[in-house]
């Protein structure tokens, strides 16, 4: 045993805690280790005078004081714990406090804006139902002859056709969405996969608006193509399209559009009906016109008003047809077939053993190529042999002269 080790073992020999095969090894150890025997007279020395020492009583009233500082230190533990609850418990409780109240206010503004909303709907019913109705419009002046009715009659008439249009029940309208999309995509095989989209096209009820197709690079000989197709498809078909994209080609971009355009329509088609009823009215006053004149300013107002009328036609019609017929672009992008195969890589063993060998492999065949490069300069190497070896005989015969 080591120094190290029976000086671990010497507080237990003191204390006779060893057993007597381990105590044995200790006494000889010390009998003949110097250091490990001196160490041992030290602990001896230091137990001795503990041992010794004489007691000395504490001071008067230490204990009387020790222990009031404990139970002093014991209520304060305990008001401390009870103050963190307290605090723990006034936070939680602010916390439910906000909370229910947050919560109030919400459903207070909530029911006092449906309350609101229903005030509002019942107004314009009411408004709706209690319309005046047209003023009747003078057909003679005073001196019995026929001409414009008054500015003030017009102009009640006017404004009552504005209130009918604007308040008519708006329930049985039809939604008008215009869908759109653009997709950029890529694939293999560029001619399958543009007839397979235009034979899909004309089964969904639609048709190709444009169809481009142009060649993009050649790589080994192969021309590599990219097209650009706009088709028009049924609203309700609109998804079945895109889907077929999404299955048969890789999409590497793509934009979905849905666009309410009700209010614009039925606005629109307000303007209509209003201008339609002053056309009506301008016609009538156009046959009781006296003069020239009147004539020729009741004809300027209809033109201006056909005008609009067939404008906004044109705007109705675009946007039914929008509505109906949902717009796609396409951009398809030809690419080639990628043949990339990945061998499994073999285990630490199996690679070690494989570089070893080609090590060995690579070796043999240095050896190899060293031979063959000798025998192949054999025929200049032996003359070249002979005539050093008659130089150094000529030189070391010189040399014993």
């Amino acid at each position: 045993m080591n120094c190290n080790e029976i000086k671990d073992m010497l507080p237990l020999y003191i204390d006779g805690e060893l057993e007597d095969e381990e105590k044995k090894l200790v006494e000889e150890h010390i009998e003949k280790c110097e250091n490990c025997k001196k160490e041992l007279e030290e602990y001896k020395k230091i137990i001795y005078m503990l041992q010794n020492m004489t007691e000395e009583e504490p001071p008067k009233g230490y204990c009387k004081r020790l222990h009031e500082k404990l139970l002093k230190t014991k209520v304060e533990k305990k008001i401390s714990t009870r103050s963190r609850w307290i605090k723990y418990g006034s936070i939680a409780a602010a916390f439910v406090l906000v909370v229910s109240v947050i919560y109030t206010t919400s459903n207070l503004r909530m029911g006092s804006m449906s309350k609101s909303e229903s005030n509002i709907s019942y107004d314009t019913t009411m408004q709706a139902t209690e319309a005046p109705a047209m003023p009747e419009i003078a057909d003679e002046k005073g001196d019995g002859t026929y001409g414009v009715a008054s500015e003030e009659n017009a102009k009640a008439k006017d404004d009552s056709v504005m209130m009918r249009a604007a308040y008519e029940i708006q329930d049985d309208r039809e939604l008008k969405i215009i869908k759109s999309g653009s997709i950029i995509t890529q694939t293999e095989g560029y001619d399958l996969f543009i007839n397979e989209l235009l034979l899909k096209v004309e089964e969904l009820g639609g048709y190709t608006e444009q169809n481009n197709t142009n060649v993009s690079s050649i790589y080994n000989d192969k021309k590599l193509k990219y097209g650009y197709l706009k088709l028009r498809v049924p609203q309700d078909r609109f998804n079945e399209l895109v889907v077929f994209l999404e299955g048969s080609s890789e999409i590497n971009q793509k934009n979905i559009t849905e666009t309410d355009v009700t209010k614009e329509y039925y606005e629109k088609d307000n303007q209509v009906k209003n201008l339609e009823l002053q056309e009506v009215h301008l016609r009538e006053l156009f046959e009781k016109a006296q003069t020239v004149e009147e004539m020729l300013q009741i004809e300027n107002e209809l033109r201006r008003i056909r005008t609009e009328i067939d404008a906004l036609n044109i705007n109705l019609s675009d946007i039914d047809d929008r509505a109906s017929m949902s717009e796609i672009t396409v951009e398809v992008q030809e690419v080639l077939k990628a043949n990339i195969t990945m061998s499994n890589r073999d285990n630490v063993w199996e690679r070690a053993k494989e570089g070893f060998i080609n090590t060995i492999n690579g070796i043999v065949e240095l050896g190899e190529n060293l031979i063959v490069a000798l025998i192949s300069l054999l025929p200049v190497l032996l003359p070249l042999l002979i005539i050093l070896i008659i130089i150094f005989i000529k030189f070391k015969k010189r040399k014993l002269k």
